[in-house]
């Protein structure tokens, strides 16, 4: 999947970074964590027509397993934050409005939360998994 995504980056003008760390193993779809990683990644360099940064990473907090994706692009107005993952719901003139729509879908298949934060200098969604007990 990564050679994917860095080849769409580097036609994007756009540096991908990886800062994976080790985490506890959790029950997920890999097929479907792939779609959410590419539509997440996707929407992070399509934030920034100019390119920048899209970095990738994972870590675990006391009770998850966390994914966050984040760009350097301008941030998500705060009208359009609660609207995140509403389908058909798009602010790109050629979107669908089924990207988050399905990352969302994906995340909660696979007992899973997305926050996001959010500003001038940036967004990150962080897909939560609970860890095993």
């Amino acid at each position: 999947m990564y050679p994917l995504i860095q080849a769409d980056a580097l036609n994007s003008n756009i540096n991908l970074s990886l800062k994976v760390n080790t985490v506890p193993d959790i029950f997920l779809n890999k097929r479907e964590i792939r779609q959410l990683i590419l539509n997440l990644v996707k929407n992070g360099m399509e934030a920034m027509p100019k390119g920048g940064t899209v970095l990738i990473k994972t870590f675990t907090t006391e009770e998850q397993v966390v994914l966050a994706i984040c760009d350097e692009g301008p941030g998500i107005d705060n009208a359009i934050l609660d609207k995140l993952g509403t389908p058909f719901f798009t602010t790109k003139e050629n979107g669908t409005g089924l990207g988050l729509a399905t990352c969302y879908n994906i995340a909660e298949r696979n007992n899973a939360k997305i926050d996001v934060e959010t500003g001038p200098s940036g967004t990150t969604f962080y897909v939560k998994f609970n860890k095993l007990n």
